[in-house]
């Protein structure tokens, strides 16, 4: 049954980037969704918001589906621009 699929070869270098890039766009995805959560409680759900903060998670689970660890170089810049992303909504979290 696996003959069906082609064999991938991966370094282990290029599968922890690619784990850790993975981890890094799961953070800020649970970031938005919180964010989503915390606006859609409130009395007066900012509608605009809502519309943002969903279109910021459907650009995560993009980035996830797209994500190759055949690009280390990739890899890495995705892991550093979610990563700063990270900083600045974990200071919106509070």
């Amino acid at each position: 049954m696996n003959a069906d699929f082609p064999r991938q070869q991966w370094s282990s270098d290029a599968a922890v980037s690619y784990e850790a890039a993975q981890e890094a766009i799961n953070e800020v995805l649970a970031c938005y969704v919180a964010l989503l959560e915390r606006e859609g409680q409130k009395p007066e759900p900012d509608r605009e918001r809502i519309s943002h903060l969903r279109g910021r998670i459907a650009d995560c689970t993009h980035q996830q589906r797209s994500l190759s660890p055949k690009y280390p170089g990739d890899l890495a810049a995705v892991r550093g621009s979610y990563s700063r992303r990270l900083v600045e909504l974990r200071e919106e979290l509070g």
